[in-house]
């Protein structure tokens, strides 16, 4: 049995890498820190020390790295915070990991692209227009140059099993629509949002694959094109809520600057016939339906 340790086990993704990880066989530590319960550890990433006491105690033969600074106006506006969480943090578990000879997996994003030529293959150039898509872009750098069968692993906008809708950008619109405290929604940046339970899935997938074909760069995400103001009209329709009541922003409008469309190409996964998907609209209600009736 592989013994697997995920950061940032207490987040929408990590708690799917939690609990589909340990469905799968494997021997599971999650770490967290803010918001850590019994089974997660709790566990300050930014203190190295006890970090590596912590690993050496443990001896994981994977590292998952999801914990993350992700908002990005708060990376905007917080450049210490962000880098000692995304960068710092970033950099001493790859070594960690490589000293220990664990297989490392570090969570990165589709806005390490400027959004401006998609679809985007794994080799394309980065160009980041935010200060989060910038530590993101510069963690994979530090996460490759530390060894050559570490894996960047690139996700789009999440969603899935929330705990409370706004702990997704995705389902936070259902809850904005329900209270009507917002009725103009973004409908210019294209995203394609991806269910939790997939990107855990095709993780559990590529750890199990053992030929040369691990380490470098993927791409994880499904391939339906949705703007916050499409996705806000299907959660209307589920409130029964009149869907001219909502407006669409048809240019930029947050503090952060956003890519336009990162569509990203998973080509690597389709040469291992790794495939993990599922329909939007229903998988979208049956996550934001129970915290709806509220």
């Amino acid at each position: 049995m592989k013994k697997v340790l995920i950061t940032g086990a207490t987040g929408l993704l990590g708690r799917a890498l939690v609990r589909i990880f340990n469905e799968n066989g494997f021997d599971v530590i999650g770490t967290g820190f803010s918001r850590a319960q019994s089974p997660i550890v709790k566990l300050d990433l930014t203190q190295h020390i006890t970090v590596t006491q912590f690993l050496d105690e443990t001896k994981p033969d994977i590292i998952i790295h999801a914990a993350a600074e992700r908002k990005p106006d708060v990376c905007e506006n917080n450049h210490a915070h962000t880098k000692a969480l995304n960068l710092s943090v970033t950099e001493h578990l790859s070594r960690e990991a490589a000293r220990l000879n664990a297989q490392f997996f570090f969570i990165s994003t589709d806005y390490v692209f400027d959004g401006k030529t998609p679809p985007y293959s794994e080799s394309d150039t980065l160009n980041p227009l935010n200060f989060y898509g910038e530590t993101k872009a510069q963690g994979e750098q530090i996460v490759l140059n530390t060894c050559k069968t570490h894996t960047v692993i690139r996700v789009p906008v999440l969603y899935g099993q929330v705990e409370t809708l706004s702990e997704s950008a995705i389902t936070v619109i259902a809850h904005q629509v329900k209270q009507q405290s917002n009725n103009a929604h973004d409908n210019w940046a294209i995203r394609y949002p991806t269910h939790v339970d997939d990107i855990a899935l095709t993780l559990v997938d590529l750890c199990q694959v053992t030929n040369t074909n691990i380490g470098g760069i993927f791409h994880v995400s499904d391939n339906q094109a949705y703007t916050k103001y499409q996705i806000a009209c299907i959660a209307a329709k589920q409130l029964e809520i009149d869907e001219t009541t909502l407006s669409p922003i048809n240019e930029p409008s947050q503090v952060a600057s956003r890519p336009h469309n990162c569509a990203l190409q998973d080509s690597r996964l389709k040469q291992l016939k790794i495939c993990h998907s599922r329909p939007f609209e229903q998988a979208f209600i049956a996550c934001v339906q129970p915290l709806l009736t509220h």
